[in-house]
């Protein structure tokens, strides 16, 4: 099943290229995480997190910071990028890229627009059978000297299946939340990297949320000491935020 969208899926995905935040690496660009295009035209949506400057700087990257890269296409670095609007309280952002600036590039020959992943608005039933598609656990190193300094980047693209396991982050003591699915739960904990990436309806190959964090799990070793760890489920920010 996931075999039958997920062609479509990789062209659409990306790596967010960010400056790295330890001013000895001197700005460098880094893969931080995954975002994917939800329409021809160029707007594309990742997590709001995946931008910020710091965990402590909450504001986020300038336009010009920020790029594309998908590596399995030859060619396919973007620029131009845009921001459109971001929803802190979603862990949400929308950019947009602008396809004029990138469409001579290699890897966008013979197209009209960028590949992308159709959204799902419907209310998806717990216990669906999804997929996510990221670029986890990126590497990063530099090498040089005085003279000359290069980077490079190293990704780990992975295809991971789950099944939504539930449609709330938490439910607060004497009140359920109603509505839409703000948040879609899912039973596998994705790894720093996929942060930003697609979670897809594999049945259909529609995307419906977004990985924005793992649930961690505070393991008491004894009375003064503890260590958190990841549990098994991920938490996917709702596209119907």
């Amino acid at each position: 099943m996931i075999r039958n969208t997920l062609t479509n899926t990789k062209n659409a995905t990306f790596a967010v290229i960010v400056p790295h935040p330890d001013p000895r690496l001197q700005g460098f660009p880094h893969p931080k995480a995954t975002g994917f295009f939800v329409s021809s035209e160029g707007y594309f949506v990742t997590a709001r997190h995946v931008l910020e400057k710091s965990e402590s700087d909450k504001t986020i990257h300038n336009e010009t910071e920020i790029s594309l890269a998908n590596p399995e296409k030859t060619a396919s670095h973007i620029d131009g990028i845009s921001i459109v609007r971001d929803w802190p309280d979603c862990d949400l952002v929308l950019l947009k890229a602008n396809w004029e600036k990138n469409k001579s590039k290699v890897a966008f020959q013979g197209k009209t627009g960028f590949d992308f992943l159709e959204v799902d608005f419907n209310v998806i039933a717990e216990g669906t059978p999804v997929y996510a598609f990221g670029y986890p656990l990126p590497e990063f190193r530099i090498l040089g000297n005085e003279k000359l300094t290069l980077g490079f980047h190293f990704f780990c693209p992975r295809v991971t299946s789950a099944i939504l396991s539930s449609h709330y982050d938490y439910i607060r003591p004497m009140r359920r939340t109603g509505g839409f699915p703000k948040f879609y739960i899912i039973d596998k904990a994705l790894n720093y990297g996929n942060s930003g990436g697609p979670i897809i309806v594999q049945e259909t190959g529609k995307v419906v949320s977004v990985c924005v964090r793992f649930q961690p799990v505070i393991i008491r070793q004894d009375r003064e000491t503890a260590i958190t760890v990841p549990s098994l489920y991920g938490i996917t920010s709702s596209l119907k935020n």
